[in-house]
């Protein structure tokens, strides 16, 4: 068989991918990951005991604010990168914004006449946030692979390090809810640390589980 012939042969049943197809895949992933984060927070740690007051103060949604946009940018950075050869540049440079924000947030407080910088960096917590944090991730880092797996990465390190960094900013997002610090420093210390474990964790994992 000739090789123009084998090629019209191997592509004659071929239908186009649906309009949208990589958004509702990677939609439906991220919202059974984010419920199955929430229950696994809700179940093994609880809500914090002031949980409606909390909500209204500062430190509250300091954390919220920042964990929903580095997610928000990560999920764009893995719908990127579940398309082969699309851009990735622009998801990582706005990743900076939030970054950048909760940096000089940190650097207002820390430098706040009469500041207990060893309390805002260590809060009550700092031993247990991290490890906190990537286990509330789980659920979506599995979530988000599942979802990857269906698409076609071609820069597996890369798309595996985009999961990890969705699924570690929708735990330390979801962990907020339980945790009861509220301080930019330790907010941009040890969440961020969560998250970056998380990304690790994504980028290794990546490199095994989402070959095709």
């Amino acid at each position: 068989m000739r090789t123009d012939d084998l090629i019209a042969h191997l592509s004659e049943d071929m239908q186009p991918v649906r309009t949208g197809m990589v958004a509702r895949t990677l939609l439906g992933a991220a919202a059974l990951g984010v419920a199955g984060s929430a229950l696994l927070m809700l179940v093994a740690l609880g809500l914090r005991h002031d949980f409606t007051a909390s909500m209204s103060s500062f430190g509250m949604w300091t954390k919220l604010v920042y964990t929903f946009a580095i997610a928000a940018f990560a999920f764009w950075l893995v719908e990127r990168a579940g398309r082969p050869g699309a851009d990735m540049r622009r998801p990582f440079l706005l990743l900076g914004l939030p970054v950048l924000a909760i940096a000089l947030l940190s650097a207002l407080q820390m430098s706040a006449p009469g500041a207990d910088s060893h309390g805002l960096v260590m809060g009550h917590s700092s031993r247990v946030c991290a490890p906190l944090v990537i286990l509330t991730a789980l659920p979506s880092l599995v979530a988000a692979f599942w979802a990857l797996r269906r698409l076609a990465p071609t820069r597996l390190t890369l798309a595996g390090a985009g999961a990890g960094l969705f699924a570690g900013a929708v735990g330390a997002f979801v962990y907020s809810f339980h945790c009861m610090e509220g301080a930019a420093p330790f907010i941009a210390i040890w969440y961020t640390l969560g998250i970056a474990l998380t990304t690790a964790i994504g980028a290794f994992l990546g490199r095994h589980l989402l070959r095709w």
